[in-house]
């Protein structure tokens, strides 16, 4: 059996299909249109799904269900996105637009929700019942697994960790609160921070590796830290300590067997997750006492979107 999974962004829309046994067949990527209207986007999705099946010498009729994967609120049970700031939509029938649309039985979910299910089912946390989503990008996304089941609360709303608040009055979020673990601990917020250090201190090695990249990135100030410079240590260590604040926080709540870090920082590897690993685990509650967290790499990449939302309607 095949299935399709669809990673709708504000910027590109990728889509896979996927077996069985979570490997992608044939994916593709098209531009997110944001010209047209929702049933315009999802008629550019099921033309393309049917240009990939083409390619892939899949029958199209043989899809056993398209999953969606979709930035905002999208309420899993209705199909319905409710608020979706990057795409521009409001209460829309996704589910049922796209089902008219293929003829294809449709499930929805929020991205990152998608993401945590695909590193569930066929990644890093495979066969954990109870685990952790954190992606560290431009915001801050997660997904939650608890006893082998998504959790997302009423109306499919809960599970942002990233708008936990970590700093009371902190800096404002897009969200509209302010002090949200986001502003501190997104791969944006990173870069801000070495911008920071870079004013601060003129002298550091930080200015060198940006030279040489062309641009401050989420890479900057670990590489700097590596050749030994002492304001990119202090951004990295000041960094690490804000997501390990809010994987505390997580840990306290649920105890999962494991948090998986996923994103464009965690390819920073041991440098990110060995520190982080040992300040959540000594930072939780009774922490001598009760079973240690894992703190693990994501293993799907940027294809946890695509793989998560097909395992949606396995």
């Amino acid at each position: 059996m095949i299935y399709a999974g669809v990673d709708v962004g504000g910027t590109n829309i990728k889509i896979g299909l996927v077996d069985i046994k979570g490997a992608i067949i044939a994916d593709n990527s098209i531009k997110t249109d944001k010209n047209k209207d929702y049933k315009g986007i999802l008629e550019d999705i099921v033309a393309d799904l049917r240009l990939l099946c083409e390619k892939a010498g899949v029958d199209y009729h043989d899809i056993g269900g398209i999953g969606l994967g979709v930035p905002g609120v999208v309420d899993s049970r209705t199909g319905t996105v409710s608020y979706s700031a990057n795409l521009g939509w409001r209460d829309v029938p996704l589910v049922h637009g796209l089902e008219v649309a293929s003829g294809i039985r449709t499930e929805a979910a929020n991205d990152a929700n998608c993401a945590a299910w695909g590193e569930y089912k066929f990644g890093s946390s495979r066969s954990m019942d109870n685990a952790i989503l954190v992606t560290l990008g431009t915001g801050v996304g997660s997904g939650i697994i608890i006893d082998g089941k998504l959790f997302d609360g009423v109306a499919s709303a809960g599970g942002e960790a990233g708008h936990m608040i970590i700093v009371k009055d902190g800096k404002q979020c897009n969200c509209g609160l302010k002090g949200c673990w986001e502003r501190y601990a997104s791969a944006t917020a990173l870069i801000e921070q070495t911008e920071e250090a870079m004013k601060k201190y003129p002298d550091s090695l930080l200015h060198d590796v940006v030279k040489e990249n062309g641009k401050v990135s989420g890479r900057t100030a670990f590489i700097a830290a590596e050749r030994g410079d002492k304001a990119a240590r202090e951004v990295v260590e000041n960094y690490i300590d804000y997501i390990a604040t809010g994987l505390i926080n997580l840990g306290n709540i649920f105890h999962p067997n494991a948090i998986v870090i996923g994103g464009g920082v965690s390819n920073e590897g041991p440098a990110l997750i060995e520190p982080l690993e040992e300040k959540v685990n000594s930072g939780l509650l009774a922490s001598e006492h009760n079973p240690k967290v894992r703190i693990i790499g994501a293993s799907l990449g940027n294809k946890a979107g695509i793989i998560g939302a097909a395992a949606l309607v396995m």
